[in-house]
């Protein structure tokens, strides 16, 4: 067994007599660590002003600093004001770029976290209508108590034999941690024995739902899939039929972005590591596949095809209207740039 511990250096040199006890043996170990010392706020606004960070209003940096964090304001939003080496990498020593102030990193802040209420938003609003799809659809087929329980119900795919177990343990295990606490799991356990998907559904996350579709048989995920598309042709008079590997790339787009809001990680700048590269989607919204790389445009184009045309006609608008609050708060740099982080072209409204 291993048990070297981290950012340690370990000796086992005897010589030096002096320090070491009695017994014929000895480890000494010097912790190593790359944290920076701590410094106080008044510190904090000195180092940044040396970098080059102008501070228009020292104490209003202060209780800024003091309410919100110098990592979550600073070390999360300051890349965009960083000088840049010729290869395109951060300068160093870190610099920022002339006339870049404290101000507009906070500015950039506030507007994140504005961006993920909004998106957030939305998101349940697919996540509330996903999960009362689903549990319609896997109810209607199969109607015996806590079917969702039996991997009989389920694909019958080798391949995703081990998905299908870990996905019956999460349910089995949902329930467990519910079955002691006052609640409608709790009630429907006591009083009938069994808990109905639809009931079961909303102590369910995001990514628990995305790997409950993805493990239906082909057949239900097809008409789960079919549902939604009913929706896009009634508000958009569109016969536009959503395939269920679109729907699969909505779900897991829409899970880690939903993690981002609810976690309260940037998201302006956020980008999947490996985003859903299949051209249907494109052709679906008609949108070049190049602008649906992982941003936070792909989760807004997305959203359209899983919501109703009202609802996404809020979010465009909701988004304009933040972005218009915003654009003239920036100097240092063009409020285009933001935008570029996010990946919304010049005429993404146009896209909508």
């Amino acid at each position: 067994m291993d048990l070297t511990i981290p950012n340690c250096i370990y000796y086992n040199d005897l010589s030096d007599q002096a320090h070491v006890p009695s017994e014929d043996w000895a480890i000494f170990i010097e912790v190593k660590t790359d944290l920076k010392p701590f410094q106080t706020h008044i510190q904090q606004i000195r180092i940044l002003r040396g970098r080059g960070l102008t501070i228009k209003n020292g104490s209003y940096a202060m209780r800024t600093l003091e309410n919100e964090g110098y990592y979550n304001v600073i070390n999360g939003y300051k890349d965009l004001f960083l000088v840049l080496n010729a290869n395109g990498s951060y300068a160093t020593p870190e610099q920022y770029i002339p006339g870049a102030t404290f101000e507009e990193i906070y500015k950039l802040y506030i507007l994140d976290r504005e961006l993920r209420n909004i998106l957030l938003k939305y998101l349940l609003i697919f996540e509330k209508s996903v999960k009362s799809k689903i549990s319609y659809r896997f109810s209607q087929k199969f109607k015996l108590a806590n079917a969702y329980l039996d991997m009989k119900n389920f694909t019958n795919n080798t391949n995703q034999l081990k998905q299908v177990l870990k996905l019956i343990t999460t349910l089995s295990n949902v329930i467990t941690n519910h079955s002691d606490r006052n609640g409608p799991i709790k009630h429907y356990l006591d009083s009938h024995q069994e808990i109905p998907l639809w009931v079961l559904s909303n102590n369910l996350t995001l990514g628990n739902i995305q790997n409950f579709y993805m493990c239906l048989d082909d057949p239900l995920k097809d008409q789960i899939a079919q549902d939604f598309s009913k929706i896009y042709k009634k508000t958009y008079t569109v016969n536009l039929q959503l395939p269920k590997d679109s729907l699969i790339d909505v779900l897991k787009t829409a899970n880690l972005f939903r993690n981002v809001c609810a976690h309260e990680e940037r998201l302006y700048s956020f980008n999947l590591n490996r985003p859903a590269r299949s051209r249907h989607n494109s052709n679906l919204l008609n949108i070049p596949n190049h602008y649906l790389s992982g941003n936070l445009f792909t989760m807004v184009a997305y959203l359209k095809l899983v919501i109703a045309k009202k609802e996404h006609k809020f979010l465009i608008s909701s988004l304009s209207q933040l972005f218009n609050k915003f654009q003239h708060d920036f100097t240092s740099i063009n409020f285009n740039q933001i935008l570029n982080q996010m990946g919304f072209p010049p005429n993404w409204k146009s896209l909508f």
